[in-house]
């Protein structure tokens, strides 16, 4: 019997989830919990989120927690169960306006008047510091904002197709989000949920400006990569050069695209986008 793949975990932000509104159907014959499709067409099982905790309620064979990232609150529940011994524990001695990062999964329930409420039932509990957590939410923050992008470039085609947006530049997850979108969400406010995730980021600005020359070196290996070969270093560190990075800089933001799994060195010094 072939074994199932696991789902991967998305990057999910507090709105995004909140205002999810539609549930796929489990197929018959399947067991599980369903796949929601959220506003930005992030099809989603097991997701990652990161936030602080600011209410804490603890039960014999529970513990619900509130942990908000810069947006709103997500709604957790830490079951007692003999599969996790340890995590409703970890759950216990969290401190309130302590920093998370949660990977978990998805828990629907819908009412009969079709309201759905999302909770997550964590499989991961992992504290991080002050820093880990402005790092996790400007990447939370990117790749919405790439589905974003994405999402405007398929509503300008005169009929949706995936390939015309991968020839864009962006990834099949991000042209399949967009496709789902339009299916799902057509008539949502994506201009009003990019301005809420932009205007309550409170990264700095340095720590923006990092994020945009990481981005362009990321964009410069995915567009000037050999297919076979991948895109020379000392092309990446000249382009970077342009746009004011040195050396040492464009080294560091290397070592971060490789440590996120965005970028990998096919052959020394020679790097190809994931």
């Amino acid at each position: 019997m072939m074994s199932r793949k696991r789902e991967s975990s998305k990057w999910i932000s507090s709105k995004e989830l909140k205002d999810t509104t539609f549930i796929e159907e489990i197929p018959e014959g399947e067991r599980g919990k369903p796949f929601v499709i959220t506003p930005l067409g992030t099809r989603v099982k097991r997701l990652l989120v990161s936030g602080i905790v600011t209410a804490k309620g603890i039960e014999e064979n529970y513990t619900k927690l509130t942990v908000a990232d810069s947006i709103g609150p997500f709604y957790v529940t830490v079951f007692n169960s003999e599969y996790q011994p340890d995590m409703k524990s970890t759950a216990d001695t969290l401190e309130l306006n302590e920093s998370v990062t949660i990977m978990g999964r998805v828990n629907t329930f819908k009412t009969d008047d079709g309201v759905i409420y999302i909770n997550i039932n964590p499989e991961k509990i992992m504290r991080v510091d002050a820093v880990m957590l402005k790092y996790w939410t400007s990447r939370c923050q990117r790749i919405a904002i790439r589905k974003i992008l994405a999402i405007g470039e398929m509503s300008k085609l005169d009929s949706p197709d995936k390939a015309k947006l991968v020839a864009m530049g962006y990834s099949d997850e991000e042209a399949d989000c967009a496709l789902r979108h339009l299916e799902h969400y057509k008539s949502y406010d994506i201009q009003g949920f990019r301005e809420a995730i932009t205007s309550a980021s409170n990264i700095p600005v340095g720590e923006a400006e990092d994020a945009s020359l990481k981005e362009e070196v990321f964009q410069f290996i995915k567009t000037h990569a050999d297919p076979q070969k991948g895109c020379r270093y000392e092309d990446i560190v000249a382009h970077m050069k342009e746009k004011n990075a040195d050396q040492a800089e464009t080294d560091e933001l290397l070592n971060m695209l490789g440590s996120e799994g965005e970028i990998y060195e096919v052959a020394l010094k020679r790097y190809k986008a994931v």
